[in-house]
């Protein structure tokens, strides 16, 4: 920090201004994770629980060995070792959902009250009204989970898989270039900042990593098809909950912003 800087934002109020900050993510994270679980409880883990009775049943049998080969590597992103701790149904599990649901969106809150008070500072006469909340609820659901989404759904117990590690890199850097792209529409002053639009093909151009045969090709036909039917489900409840949760996120850290920071950043 510049002694301008220093100057401008003695330590007592960049103090002041971060506790708030997290205060703030804390509050509107608990908040918005709880409506994520409650959305789920209604939508999701039901499609969740009917996928998981094949998740476990035995596979169909095939005499081709290259197949066989395919299907344990194809297998290795859900492999459970044996002894493994699992919460147990029921208030256990739920409980452990909620509190990642609620771990999760404090994560992303204070991600976006961060971006927040860095706009409010780069303009002071920002009007941080509901709609400006809807905004960033919107970008953050296209960055977070529609774009990576489109190339690589959500996938149910049960479904054959690409390798997880592959996973989380593609998704990484889908996240990544849509942020940086909406960004540049969003911040930039150049004409040509929607050249940065450009960034969100760039993952799908890559590639998402997906598997060599169909996910449920290992399951009898019947049992297939139901998986099919489940995955179907799972996807549109998924993108149905998660268009809540960032839009309630997006429109609670902007009440949080006007509550508790913008007469502290202003």
């Amino acid at each position: 920090m510049t002694p301008d800087m220093r100057r401008a934002f003695p330590a007592t109020d960049s103090t002041m201004i971060f506790h708030r900050i997290v205060l703030s993510a804390l509050l509107v994270g608990a908040l918005s994770g709880l409506l994520l679980s409650a959305v789920q409880l209604w939508q999701v883990i039901p499609i969740i629980h009917g996928a998981e009775r094949f998740e476990h049943a035995p596979a169909q049998q095939v005499s081709d060995p290259a197949r066989k080969t395919t299907q344990a590597h194809e297998h290795a992103g859900h492999v459970h070792p044996a002894g493994a701790w699992e919460p147990a149904e029921g208030m256990e599990r739920t409980g452990y959902t909620v509190l990642a649901n609620v771990l999760t969106a404090i994560g992303y809150a204070l991600l976006m009250l961060v971006a927040m008070v860095a706009s409010l500072k780069r303009n002071a006469a920002t009007k941080f009204d509901w709609r400006y909340g809807l905004l960033w609820g919107a970008a953050g659901y296209v960055t977070f989970f529609l774009a990576p989404a489109f190339s690589l759904p959500p996938e149910i117990p049960g479904a054959v898989a690409a390798p997880l590690e592959a996973r989380q890199l593609w998704w990484m850097l889908t996240a990544l270039c849509t942020a940086t792209g909406l960004a540049g529409v969003a911040f930039g002053k150049a004409p040509w900042r929607w050249a940065a639009l450009g960034l969100l093909i760039v993952p799908h151009l890559v590639g998402a990593p997906h598997p060599v045969t169909n996910p449920f090709a290992d399951h009898p036909p019947a049992a297939a098809d139901e998986l099919a039917e489940f995955a179907r489900q799972f996807v549109w409840a998924t993108a149905f909950a998660n268009a809540l949760y960032w839009l309630a996120l997006g429109s609670a850290s902007v009440w949080a912003v006007r509550r508790f920071l913008k007469e502290a950043v202003a």
